[in-house]
């Protein structure tokens, strides 16, 4: 049965689907980040990670969390470097 042209463009949209425990190579796809790139975060103690003796896996609900926290942390820093408005409540630009 031939699959109809609306399902093939769906399904080359769709991402790839991910177990919930990660290999390296897993997780350097999911990260989209170089294998090394990840295995030195790992050394890093950047991400989490779980060992089974010297095999190491990642939890995609784990890396998830820690993806979400990662990125309000820096929202939060974002914000916490904004100047404070200058009195007035005006702001003056200054254009190159």
């Amino acid at each position: 049965m031939a699959k109809k042209r609306s399902q093939i463009k769906a399904n080359t949209l769709e991402s790839p689907k991910y177990p919930e425990v990660m290999t390296i190579d897993q997780i350097a796809s999911y990260l989209q980040l170089h294998k090394q790139v990840v295995y030195r975060h790992v050394k890093q103690g950047n991400i989490p990670v779980s060992r089974i003796g010297s095999t190491i896996r990642f939890k995609k609900s784990v890396i998830d969390a820690w993806l979400e926290d990662s990125a309000l942390r820096s929202l939060r820093k974002i914000g916490e470097e904004k100047p404070a408005p200058r009195a007035g409540g005006k702001e003056k630009f200054v254009w190159e």
